[in-house]
């Protein structure tokens, strides 16, 4: 008997739902008993991101990869997969975001790649269909003029495409956004006709094949994503749900207002819409899981994926009702976080379900909707498989990867002043094709026990285990609910630095010296953070980017809709910042979110506001700065904007429900040390009232610096200003009344400012408090997510969703032997307001390199040019978060503290900004 089976005889008990729920009820064999519980190694030890000696790979975002299969691995992130009617080969589309662009092509025989990187013209690639015959392949995306369009390619007898047309999408204007986002397509019942999902101008569109003219475009739902055809009907998934009515809540998503839950800010409703394609007319809105995406169908059923509800909705399509809703679990009692985007219907009744968070296939008997499906197995993937199709010939399934292996592509390597520098980027990405034959029953038994070793499932009954009472106060309790003697989290959240950057010289623990931006003169307070507390050196973000990276700090998991739109080039929106997105809102919640349902006082500190404004100019860099000075006494005058004046909001309801609104939101021009003084001050009113929140969330953002622009400090002095923020705040913190029961968690939200020798998202995180170890150096892997259950360990929080409810608190660092001595701010030894344009000040050449040559100093002055044409997107009222090209930017910043003549990792030789703006990495 398989063990899946046995587990569900050992369990016993199972309470009958009005849904039918597919679960795995696994054995105590799997979860370990219910003991006591605390990480001692962390859950993968000290594995390094990146392929392991054993063939295996280690991600930024806590999971082991062992996909089954074989593997075909290429650059870039591919978001499409289709098979070629006649059975001979398979393309995979390319998102366009980083790494690579195009079409992959693979022969279904011998699973070799015939085409790379097939150019398509396209970025922010999606939809991918063949025509009947396998002589023609359609896909969507947008052009270099940033129009919607649809490629025709004409499909040789190799299975190699040549683009042999173009057709221009009509615009849509909502707010200001322009192209129709087109996302997948699929070819109409009669062949001339090809249907697609015009994302963002919420209808499908009708082509006609025959005069190769947009013919109709049919208003649909909110945000539509997939298109399927049967017969003379299409169904197309709606990710944003219904359309708002009068008294909706709603929160906008790239210039459509999306029904959303008014508390926790996440679209609240999915639909799936029926349209009659003789008459071109929605005929019914079926009411689906929440951001519903890619279907299939079987007989008369379809099958849709609600990625956000983790559920399979079946309809019948001669009822066009939903006849059964599937939840997925991968195993007993998984709360949300699965992500399940794409379906297939094999071997008759084997339904299986990618399962994108879980970096797994869900195999389940179907046996018609009046039978409750059995979870057969799960089988192991890449990184986030998020589109399957089925190769009959070959009885094997293809499943698109869309963050395959990680950030494993070619190494930046170059000779830097006669020292060989290899530094690894978030954006050298390669995604990968599974090729998995159909799994036989002994195939699934020993391939579900690798997807619970890869997600680390087993011992999660004990991970997870109930609170004991007349438990001793602890630093880090042994289970959550458990008494801690830390009574106060702060969690501060920096901006796109790698470890590299700033800790490489350090001269201990895992850095390269080489890599070293801001080292100990530009940031002596996160030097002596790393010298005193302990020293974190194998700490990973998981996002690639801003958009992605904010979400994953403060949600502990990024919906499938931002980890395909970051992937994509963030077409639709860039969330963060002064731009908010509800598409991007888990419906699990932000950790603010999580200590407010259960009775914990939270405040925030500009992270997710979308909006900071006020009555008077907002004025330059130093003007803030000058206003800085005087709030702390350094210098006479009125300020520029009386503090509360200007005020902070947010779309999302819970954090602006706790929004301390003086404090700034994203923007380069102002300076992070104004910021720590506005939180001081209100630090200060707590102490004295005694009411300091139990979770406080900050922003911190200026070590994103503002490259050479005019107007702002040099990159070297705004890292400085971040580090003299920082360290501010710490001081305060420690010589204050609270220190003794409080503890400050320091990460970044991304490292994709620059490049480290480990991994392109390892970053400097930091744990701050009297009841950590001193002077250690931890080098047990963790991500932004084992902060997280750090931060819900403590404060007796459970965890939002599946990663981390997997994740292991970060216990080892933590004693319980506590350390009062409080923290001295070591003062900044880089004047704060020293500009763009400006010499560098005088004894700190080391960290300034002069161009001394005429090549470099013209090269300099290319440079300065491209940030002054750029200036606009660092600061202001309404500037945009890495609205810039980050490519171009970590050159100008590398050029700018290195030297004009030390070639960028990876270059052979120091470029101009039009010779970096060509390079691949350089277009989303």
């Amino acid at each position: 008997m398989m063990l899946l089976e046995k587990g569900v005889k050992n369990l016993g008990k199972f309470k009958k739902k009005k849904k039918l729920i597919a679960g795995l009820a696994l054995s105590t064999v799997l979860f370990g008993s219910v003991s006591a519980y605390a990480a001692k190694d962390g859950a993968f030890g000290s594995n390094l991101v990146g392929r392991q000696p054993n063939g295996s790979v280690q991600t930024p975002d806590n999971h082991l990869l062992t996909p089954a299969g074989k593997q075909v691995e290429f650059p870039g992130n591919p978001i499409s997969v289709a098979v070629n009617p006649n059975g001979k080969t398979a393309v995979a589309l390319d998102g366009g975001g980083y790494g690579g662009s195009g079409l992959n092509i693979v022969d279904l025989t011998t699973g070799k790649l015939i085409g790379t990187n097939v150019d398509l013209g396209l970025y922010n690639a999606w939809g991918l269909a063949y025509s009947p015959d396998g002589k023609t392949l359609y896909a969507t995306g947008l052009n270099n003029k940033n129009q919607a369009e649809i490629a025709t390619m004409s499909v040789a007898d190799d299975g190699t495409p040549t683009v042999t047309s173009n057709l221009i999408l009509p615009d849509t204007i909502l707010e200001g956004w322009n192209d129709s986002n087109p996302l997948d397509l699929a070819v109409g019942p009669d062949g001339k006709t090809l249907l697609v999902a015009l994302n963002r101008g919420n209808s499908l569109g009708v082509i006609d094949l025959q005069s190769g003219k947009f013919s109709t475009q049919i208003p649909v739902g909110n945000a539509p994503t997939s298109v399927m055809v049967n017969g003379n009907t299409a169904y197309v998934t709606n990710q944003g749900g219904r359309k708002a009515n009068p008294g909706d809540f709603t929160i906008n998503s790239s210039g459509t207002q999306i029904v959303a839950d008014p508390k926790m800010g996440n679209s609240s409703t999915g639909t799936v819409s029926v349209v009659d394609l003789t008459t071109n007319t929605v005929t019914k809105t079926i009411t689906v899981g929440l951001q519903p995406e890619r279907m299939t169908l079987s007989g008369k059923y379809l099958f849709v994926t609600n990625t956000n509800s983790d559920t399979v909705s079946v309809i019948d399509t001669q009822t066009n009702d939903v006849v059964q809703t599937i939840n997925i679990k991968p195993y007993p009692n998984a709360p949300l976080g699965s992500a399940p985007n794409a379906v297939k219907m094999i071997n008759g009744n084997q339904l299986v379900v990618s399962l994108g968070r879980d970096n797994a296939l869900a195999v389940y008997d179907w046996n018609g909707p009046d039978k409750e499906p059995r979870l057969k197995g799960l089988v192991p993937t890449a990184s986030f498989p998020d589109d399957m199709a089925i190769d009959t010939v070959n009885n094997q399934l293809l499943v698109a990867n869309l963050n395959g292996v990680g950030a494993l592509g070619s190494n930046g390597t170059s000779n830097v002043a006669g020292n060989k520098v290899t530094g690894h980027s978030p954006y050298a990405q390669v995604g990968s094709l599974s090729m998995i034959p159909f799994p036989s029953e002994n195939d699934l038994a020993k391939m579900t026990d690798q997807v619970y070793t890869n997600n680390d499932w087993f011992g999660m009954k004990n991970r997870n285990a109930e609170s004991r009472n007349n438990k001793k106060p602890v630093a880090m309790p042994e289970r959550i609910g458990e008494p801690s003697t830390i009574k106060h989290v702060f969690y501060i959240i920096k901006e796109n630095r790698t470890y590299d950057q700033v800790l490489g010289d350090l001269g201990k623990g895992n850095g390269d010296p080489t890599l070293t931006q801001f080292g100990q003169t530009v940031s002596p307070n996160f030097h002596q953070f790393a010298n005193t507390f302990p020293l974190l050196d194998n700490v990973y973000t998981s996002g690639i980017q801003s958009a992605a990276g904010h979400q994953w700090v403060t949600q502990a998991t990024l919906p499938d809709y931002e980890e395909k739109e970051t992937d994509g080039g963030n077409n639709r929106s860039y969330p963060g910042g002064k731009i908010g997105d509800t598409l991007t809102y888990a419906p699990t919640g932000h950790i603010w979110d999580n200590a407010l349902a259960h009775n914990k006082s939270a405040a925030i500190f500009g992270e997710n506001a979308t909006n900071f404004s006020g009555p008077e100019a907002f004025g330059t860099w130093t003007d803030w700065y000058n206003d800085y000075l005087k709030l702390t006494g350094q210098q006479q005058g009125s300020l520029h904007v009386p503090v509360g004046d200007y005020k902070a909001s947010s779309d999302l309801p819970s954090a602006d429900s706790i929004m301390y609104r003086p404090f700034p939101t994203n923007t380069q021009q102002i300076p992070d040390v104004y910021r720590a003084k506005i939180f001081l001050d209100k630090f200060n009113e707590y102490v004295k009232n005694d009411n300091l929140p139990q979770l406080m969330t900050l922003w911190l953002p200026n070590d994103h610096t503002a490259s050479t622009a005019k107007g702002y400090p040099a990159p070297q002095a705004m890292v400085a200003d971040n580090d003299q923020a920082v360290g501010m705040i710490v001081d305060a913190i420690s010589h204050s009344p609270y220190w003794k029961d409080s503890a400050i968690f320091i990460t970044e939200d991304d490292s994709q400012g620059g490049v480290d020798h480990v991994d392109g998202h390892r970053e400097p995180a930091f744990v701050i408090s009297p009841w950590v170890k001193k002077g250690v150096t931890d080098s047990h892997y963790w991500t932004t997510t084992n902060m997280i259950r750090s931060m819900e360990q403590i404060l007796g929080l459970p965890p939002m969703n599946q990663n981390d409810a997997a994740a292991d608190p970060m216990s080892e660092i933590f004693t319980d032997q506590p350390d009062f001595t409080p923290y001295n701010l070591v003062h900044n030894q880089i004047p704060l307001n020293w500009m763009n344009g400006q010499p560098a000040p005088q004894g700190l050449s080391q960290v300034a390199p002069t161009a001394t040559t005429p090549a470099a100093q013209q090269m300099a002055t290319d440079w300065d040019s491209w940030s002054e044409k750029h200036k606009s997107d660092f600061g202001g009222p309404v500037s945009k978060p890495d609205v810039e090209n980050a490519n171009v930017m970590n050159h100008a910043t590398w050029y700018a503290t290195k030297g004009y003549d030390k070639p960028y990792p990876g270059d052979d030789k120091v470029l101009t900004p039009d010779e970096v703006e060509k390079q691949p990495k350089s277009h989303k």
